[in-house]
């Protein structure tokens, strides 16, 4: 499983398969308007496009010899200035030293961005009912239907018991009973 596909997985609560068809999904209608010759615009990343390549002449770099390159279409995507901005270091924190690629994937949780809602709580879990210490804040639906960060000791306050979806960046939507760290927290 792609680093992407169980980070939404995880961040949402859906299932494996449902967010690998809307992903399977989402390629398809790129690749389709893209081979169109169609911009494609991805909401909060960039512009996606396609650009055209003529027939040439060159070089084979192995041999020296000439060749021709056959005309073709490349997808290029030019990215957001709110997205450029995201993906700069948070210069309030200390940088670590660049380390050596590796092989392994690994998914660490991501922390969340400001102004930026969680995702809808997942249907599944608001007819789900169940049981489950660390400070942490949590996000939680108020009575107003706001979002409200909560931290851990406070959960109880707002009435949070276990069947009430909470969510995080790193266990995404889960019911606070369904969450090891609230185990003895909320009843």
């Amino acid at each position: 499983m792609s680093a992407l596909i169980d980070h939404v997985k995880t961040s949402t609560g859906f299932a494996e398969s449902t967010v690998s068809a809307v992903w399977e999904s989402a390629v398809a209608f790129m690749s389709l308007n893209l081979r169109n010759g169609e911009k494609v615009p991805l909401e909060g990343l960039g512009i996606l496009k396609a650009t055209d390549r003529a027939a040439r002449e060159g070089r084979n770099p192995r041999t020296g010899e000439p060749t021709t390159f056959k005309a073709s279409r490349r997808p290029k995507i030019t990215f957001s200035k709110s997205f450029l901005t995201l993906v700069q270091p948070d210069p309030s924190q200390p940088q670590p030293a660049p380390a050596a690629e590796s092989t392994a994937q690994s998914v660490a949780p991501v922390p969340p961005v400001a102004g930026i809602q969680p995702p809808p709580i997942p249907a599944d879990l608001l007819a789900q009912k169940t049981l489950s210490h660390h400070e942490q804040t949590w996000q939680i639906k108020a009575p107003d239907s706001s979002f409200v960060e909560v931290p851990t000791s406070e959960l109880a306050g707002w009435g949070v018991n276990a069947s009430t979806p909470v969510y995080s960046p790193s266990t995404g939507w889960k019911l606070a009973g369904k969450v090891p760290e609230l185990v003895g927290i909320v009843k």
